[in-house]
C-alpha cells in the first residue's frame, strides 16, 4: 500500500505490503543466538487490544507516519470483519505480526514485521511459510514488492531484486500484474494457499480490495493496476 511495510531485516526498503526480508532458515536463527526460540507458531489475534498495543508499541517505532493508517481506519475495518491480523509466537512471546484487508475470503497484506531483536535471523521465512499454510480458507492471498525496474538507482534495484528473490524462495508466486499506488510502483504476488489465478482474476480481486479500502478519490486518481 505504502512503501517500508514490512521489518525482516535491519536496513533498506522492500516494495509494498510485504516489504522487507532476510535470507535463511529456523536452523540459521537459532544458531546466530542461544537463547533463540525453537518452537514457533503463528495464531490469529481475537482482540483488537492487542491489535492496539501493537500499532502503539510496534508500528509506530517500525514505519514512518505517512506509511501508518490512522488507528481509528484499522478499528473500522476490523469492526466491520475486514481486518485480521496474526502473530508470530514464541510460547506466549510475539516475535513478529501481520496485518490482512480482507474482503470476503480475498487477502491483501497491509503490514508485516519482525521484532527488532530477531530480525535477521530467519523468523521471516518462517512466518511468511506459516502464514501461507494456515490461511486455508482464503481464495486469495495477495502481497505487493517494490518493482525493481522502477529503482532509481542501481543499488535500489539490486536491494529490490535480493527481497524478491527472498519471497520466491518462500513459495511466493510471481505473477504478471505491477500496479502503481498512492505513487509507489509494485510487483504483485500471490500466497499459494490453494487453486492459483488468472491475470484477470487476480486483477479484479486485487482492484476489488484497494477498493474497499482507498476514498473514493483516491482510488480514482492513485490506483492503477496493469
Amino acid at each position: 500500500m505504502r512503501p517500508g511495510r514490512t521489518l525482516f531485516d535491519k536496513g533498506g526498503r522492500v516494495g509494498g505490503m510485504i516489504r522487507r526480508g532476510t535470507d535463511g532458515d529456523g536452523r540459521k536463527a537459532v544458531a546466530q543466538n542461544n537463547a533463540a526460540p525453537t518452537a514457533f507458531s503463528t495464531r490469529r489475534l481475537t482482540d483488537f487490544a492487542q491489535v492496539e498495543q501493537l500499532y502503539k508499541s510496534r508500528l509506530k517505532k517500525d514505519f514512518a507516519r505517512n506509511e501508518l493508517r490512522p488507528l481509528a481506519s484499522l478499528r473500522r475495518s476490523w469492526e466491520k470483519d475486514a481486518y485480521d491480523c496474526y502473530g508470530l509466537f514464541a510460547g506466549e512471546e510475539l516475535l513478529g505480526y501481520a496485518f490482512f484487508v480482507r474482503l470476503g475470503k480475498n487477502y491483501l497484506f497491509d503490514y508485516l514485521g519482525i521484532a527488532e531483536d530477531y530480525r535477521d535471523r530467519g523468523l521471516g521465512s518462517i512466518f511468511l511459510r506459516q502464514l501461507a499454510a494456515g490461511l486455508t480458507e482464503a481464495d486469495c492471498v495477495i502481497g505487493e514488492v517494490e518493482d525493481p525496474e522502477k529503482a532509481k538507482d542501481e543499488d535500489a534495484r539490486a536491494a529490490r531484486e535480493r527481497r524478491l528473490r527472498f519471497y520466491l524462495r518462500s513459495g511466493y508466486l510471481k505473477t504478471e500484474l505491477r500496479s502503481t499506488v498512492l505513487g509507489a510502483d509494485y510487483r504483485i504476488l500471490e500466497v499459494p494457499t490453494g487453486a492459483s489465478h488468472t491475470a484477470d482474476e487476480l486483477r479484479t480481486i486485487y482492484t476489488g480490495l484497494y477498493r474497499s479500502i482507498l476514498p473514493a478519490p483516491l482510488f480514482r486518481t492513485q490506483f492503477r493496476v496493469r
